[in-house]
């Protein structure tokens, strides 16, 4: 069987809605638990500027070349994608567990990507590399705010 082939375009279109979804997800947090809105809050600004980071930086290195002929082969998006519907009486654990989930996975879709660009213009897989950073990162916040909550 043939490995199926991601274009970059279809990855820059993956981590638009990744990042749009995320914000969304985290601003509805933001609302609902307002002991961490200020957290929630940055980390939807942040997903914002994920996406302006990934998204300038492809349109700035853009060619025929790279759109014609690099493929990210053997990549299955669906690996990466967390449902964030929380359900009105879902509590705080659960959110947490699910916003953990995404950090989780998205962070491992961001560091993928960084892996199989990694022979293009530097600035492709360094881009998508800060951005997992900062999803592992706000990874470790979630967990700890999740410990704090179990440790009541």
């Amino acid at each position: 069987m043939e490995e199926k082939s991601t274009t970059a375009s279809a990855i820059i279109s993956f981590a638009e809605n990744l990042e749009d979804s995320s914000a969304r997800f985290y601003r509805e947090l933001a609302d609902r638990f307002g002991n961490d809105r200020e957290t929630f809050s940055s980390f939807a600004n942040e997903s914002e500027k994920n996406k302006l980071l990934v998204t300038r930086t492809y349109q700035e290195t853009i060619t025929d070349a790279l759109e014609a002929c690099f493929s990210f082969k053997g990549l299955d998006q669906s690996r990466y994608l967390t449902s964030t519907d929380l359900t009105p009486d879902a509590g705080y654990s659960t959110a947490l567990k699910t916003a953990i989930e995404l950090e989780d996975k998205a962070s491992e879709f961001y560091f993928c990507v960084a892996e199989m660009s990694r022979s293009l213009l530097a600035t492709i897989p360094r881009a998508f590399k800060t951005v997992a950073e900062r999803r592992r990162n706000r990874k470790s916040v979630l967990k700890a705010l999740l410990d704090k909550v179990s440790q009541k």
